[in-house]
């Protein structure tokens, strides 16, 4: 039975933290490691996390200044084991129910080993105190490189990778990326297999401090939206993620997704070079309404 490991990053996360750690432990996996990350905690979820390593030996601790969650997530990748057989994500704040990681495992199980591969799924939204919302939408279209290079359909703690995207990941990490999941999302999506699964196996919690978050009503979308609209940093992060992207991995891409990458980054440099772009382009996002709202903003230089 292949070994799975989850990647932990803990910061001041004292409030949740317990629920978490004790929904892992009770995985229905048996062969779990833990590898813990905190990012400099000033709150009381050092004192926690020495607790639960001391009392259960497949918990390991690295105690590490703040680097903020990307470079947190990226730094336990880099140390994460290589003898293990699939790494997941996690977040600090949510819940995970008892067969997360076996249903991942049996899933990625059925597919060629040989090859980067990605399992992500549905989420159910829950609030503070756990009592369900709702649920994620389920993406209307496949996920692919042409989707993530526009968009994130892949959730940090909903991810699991198996040996071989690790290793294509190891190449060299991003100095720009919007999250540490969309960059999994678009390097995996580029070079192997992307799984989404729509059974949600994890209580993903809404609350006032979540890092990233879904907004489940329709005017919190539109506004969120709104505001990226006028955050221009924020749109223009997509270019810069796929420019980064080409310096670290254009020089391995299959031709055709290298065709797709260069239109994207370079086809844009005019009124009627984005126009035509945004009429014929590959790229796309999951609804009808942020496709429209995408390809708008392509035209007004504001990707």
């Amino acid at each position: 039975m292949s070994i799975v490991q989850i990647l932990l990053s803990t910061y001041n996360g004292e409030r949740y933290l317990e629920e978490q750690l004790d929904s892992l432990l009770a995985q229905d996996y048996p062969s779990l490691e833990i590898l813990i990350r905190d990012d400099g905690s000033t709150d009381g979820t050092r004192a926690i996390l020495d607790k639960y390593s001391k009392r259960f030996p497949n918990i390991q601790l690295i105690y590490g200044q703040n680097l903020g969650v990307v470079k947190s997530f990226f730094e336990l990748l880099k140390l994460a084991s290589s003898e293990v057989g699939y790494i997941a994500f996690c977040d600090q704040d949510d819940v995970w129910m008892k067969d997360k990681v076996s249903r991942a495992v049996n899933i990625l199980e059925q597919q060629s080993q040989n090859i980067p591969l990605l399992y992500c799924s549905r989420l159910v939204l829950v609030d503070e105190s756990l009592h369900v919302i709702g649920q994620t939408k389920t993406p209307k279209k496949c996920p692919s490189f042409e989707n993530a290079l526009v968009q994130n359909i892949a959730t940090g703690c909903t991810i699991v990778i198996n040996k071989a995207s690790k290793q294509l990941l190891a190449k060299e990490f991003p100095t720009v990326t919007g999250m540490h999941d969309w960059w999994i999302y678009l390097v995996i999506s580029a070079f192997g297999k992307v799984i989404y699964d729509p059974v949600p196996k994890i209580l993903y919690r809404q609350h006032s401090s979540n890092v990233i978050g879904h907004k489940k009503s329709s005017i919190a979308r539109w506004t969120k939206r709104i505001n990226r609209f006028l955050n221009k940093g924020d749109l223009y992060l997509i270019t810069e993620q796929a420019i980064e992207f080409k310096r670290i991995f254009g020089s391995i891409l299959p031709n055709e997704k290298k065709k797709i990458l260069n239109r994207f980054i370079n086809g844009r440099k005019n009124f009627w070079d984005r126009l035509y772009y945004s009429l014929s382009s590959d790229v796309y996002r999951q609804s009808v309404v942020d496709d429209i709202i995408l390809k708008l903003l392509i035209i007004m230089n504001r990707v």
